[in-house]
């Protein structure tokens, strides 16, 4: 009953932090994906690729709301209650299993804890992560069954939502190539942003600068946020590629071309979509287990 409780947390906390600042999930993609959807010699699609000049442009162009806050939103929704009750609801009872029961668990414990949980939900979860993220990439102003703005400017369009473009992977890419395409890499990613997030999290609160209060998690949630997001990065933009169905030599010539930092483009976005994140989502999960009777992370 207790880990119940734990699931019935983490879920909708994460859920509604994921939904209310989707606007910079859906910036980072476009980021991390200019430029290399466009053919050699095209001009850019976007004139300034900063995180303000693409929100900007897309806001311009296609409207806040519908350019920016909700491109995969329904997937990014569901994902993050599936996602979010694994990665965070697991977590306490893996530490403290691993910490012998001892109540101290080391940092050891809490990152190998982190990222089993961040493993397991990202395993359960990777077909939503692989729509979002083309939901999101896609996403622009369609006319005519084209899209005239957006990366895919001046192509087809492939997917109507969520289940649309679920059926339509599937039945033209398959299982392993399409909706658990870059699984590897998502799993990796998932793991490392879940054990460095969780980790510095619970060692932060413990380093006594407040007693537990939102303040606190406010705090925590934010530091943590930008710790594991800057630890991510490069594994965030190699899964983004390859959920667009690039493979490993498309991504080495893509680093060649532009180099090692490319790696790191669109980190101020993700950085700041993180960060906010876990100001939200954190207070509203250890919130809602104050609410259940569940003792705080």
């Amino acid at each position: 009953m207790s880990l119940l409780k734990e699931f019935a947390a983490a879920g909708p906390g994460c859920a509604c932090a994921n939904g209310l600042l989707n606007c910079f999930e859906t910036t980072k993609v476009k980021l991390q994906l200019h430029n290399t959807h466009r053919r050699c010699g095209a001009a850019p699609i976007y004139h300034t690729p900063t995180m303000r000049g693409v929100m900007l442009q897309v806001a311009q162009e296609e409207g806040v709301v519908r350019g920016l806050l909700t491109p995969g939103l329904s997937a990014s929704l569901t994902r993050s209650m599936l996602y979010g009750a694994y990665r965070v609801g697991l977590y306490s009872s893996i530490r403290d299993r691993l910490g012998g029961g001892s109540g101290d668990p080391t940092l050891v414990h809490r990152m190998i804890s982190g990222m089993l949980c961040g493993g397991i939900g990202s395993m359960l979860s990777c077909p939503l992560d692989v729509v979002r993220t083309r939901l999101q990439a896609d996403s622009g102003v369609m006319q005519n069954g084209k899209y005239v703005t957006g990366l895919r400017r001046g192509k087809p369009v492939r997917y109507t939502g969520m289940v649309s473009a679920l059926l339509t992977i599937y039945r033209e890419e398959g299982l392993r190539k399409g909706l658990y395409r870059g699984a590897s890499v998502t799993v990796a990613r998932a793991s490392l942003l879940n054990g460095a997030q969780l980790s510095s999290y619970d060692m932060l609160k413990r380093m006594g600068w407040w007693e537990e209060g939102p303040a606190l998690h406010f705090t925590c949630g934010l530091l943590s946020g930008i710790i594991a997001q800057t630890v991510v990065m490069p594994v965030d933009t190699i899964k983004s590629q390859m959920m667009l169905g690039r493979g490993w030599r498309d991504v080495a010539e893509i680093i060649r071309r532009n180099g090692p930092f490319w790696l790191y483009r669109g980190w101020a976005p993700a950085c700041a979509g993180q960060g906010l994140i876990m100001v939200l989502q954190m207070p509203l999960i250890e919130e809602f287990r104050r609410l259940l009777g569940v003792k705080a992370i």
